[in-house]
């Protein structure tokens, strides 16, 4: 049976297949994923058996802690990457993540709480020189060293554009029509009138009546009539034009960016308190013990924001899991104030 680089163990087998499914998908061979699953809950022969072949040396302690979670019924999924062709750790990495993976250091503390010493774990393996998971679990899978060529994590940044463009903003339409509307005038008419009147005469005839001579009189009548005339003149103007005016404006969005963090790899004999756990509370206490938002308040008004801010910086990560330690962390980053 070949090594494995990768373990993770799940507290039920329908995670730890659908990780094993998921990773078949994503590339890697079939070979090279397996699922160890315990089905007697014993440590000894069968379950025990098949996984402790499947990996390289470990310590006593680290055989007594994938013993006692293949006696409690965890079962595992393991992953070989030796294939030069094949996805690259990281992607591993993240799917095993994916489906909450024990994190066997937070629980070896608590089943020493239970009573369990390690040892008695330990011994059931048999021979202190049989084989146990070669590299990490997988909450400490993420620290895995490159195996082929090199691994590169892209620092992404979104930058913020503004452009502009036209628009319809409403405007003005002008129309113009004919309309009438009565109008009246006074105008003084004159009118003139031929009057015929016979008045009774008794008068000798002399030379002014030109006696018995023929004459003709003609005298003719006249009137004013009202004569209309009409003039167009312009008596107002509707000038439309259009006025630029230019404004700044404050455009407000958000922009992401990847935020890479780099942990320091202890040497191989050196111990780290509660293991790879421990690592990213003492991280994210040193980070939060600085931040001036949480200097001098207790650890009941700031865990809930202490809660957010570890889930967005450590995804695949339950808090559940690490609050304890980044408490003792606080409490202690508080007296040496």
């Amino acid at each position: 049976m070949k090594n494995h680089d990768l373990v993770g163990f799940y507290a039920s087998r329908d995670s730890a297949e659908r990780a094993r499914d998921e990773l078949l998908n994503a590339g890697f061979d079939r070979d090279d994923v397996k699922v160890f699953a315990n089905n007697g809950g014993e440590t000894g022969g069968g379950f025990w058996d098949s996984i402790k072949d499947a990996f390289g040396m470990v310590d006593d302690e680290d055989k007594a802690l994938y013993a006692e979670a293949a006696r409690r019924g965890a079962s595992a999924v393991a992953v070989s990457l030796d294939d030069a062709d094949g996805p690259p750790a990281q992607k591993a990495i993240v799917i095993l993540q994916r489906y909450q993976p024990i994190d066997l250091d937070a629980q070896s503390a608590q089943w020493r709480q239970q009573g369990w010493t390690g040892a008695t774990a330990a011994q059931s393996t048999g021979s202190s020189r049989q084989t146990a998971a070669a590299s990490t679990t997988a909450q400490q899978a993420r620290r895995q060293d490159v195996q082929h060529g090199q691994e590169a994590i892209p620092v992404v940044e979104e930058q913020l554009r503004v452009g502009k463009r036209r628009v319809e903003a409403g405007g003005v339409r002008v129309h113009s029509r004919v309309i009438e509307r009565p109008v009246e005038e006074q105008v003084q008419l004159r009118e003139e009138r031929v009057n015929v009147e016979r008045r009774p005469v008794n008068r000798p005839v002399s030379d002014a009546d030109r006696a018995f001579q023929e004459r003709a009189i003609e005298a003719t009548e006249s009137r004013e009539e009202a004569v209309v005339d009409k003039q167009a003149r312009v008596t107002e103007e509707v000038v439309v034009n259009k006025q630029a005016d230019q404004r700044t404006q404050t455009v407000r969005d958000t922009v992401r960016k990847t935020d890479v963090n780099v942990e320091q790899i202890p040497a191989s004999g050196a111990t780290t308190g509660t293991g790879g756990g421990s690592a990213y509370a003492d991280e994210f206490t040193t980070q939060i013990a600085s931040d001036q938002r949480f200097r001098g308040r207790d650890w009941d008004s700031v865990e809930p924001e202490l809660r957010q801010n570890f889930e967005q910086r450590y995804p695949g990560n339950r808090w559940e899991q690490f609050k304890d330690t980044v408490r003792r962390n606080w409490d202690r980053a508080r007296n040496k104030v």
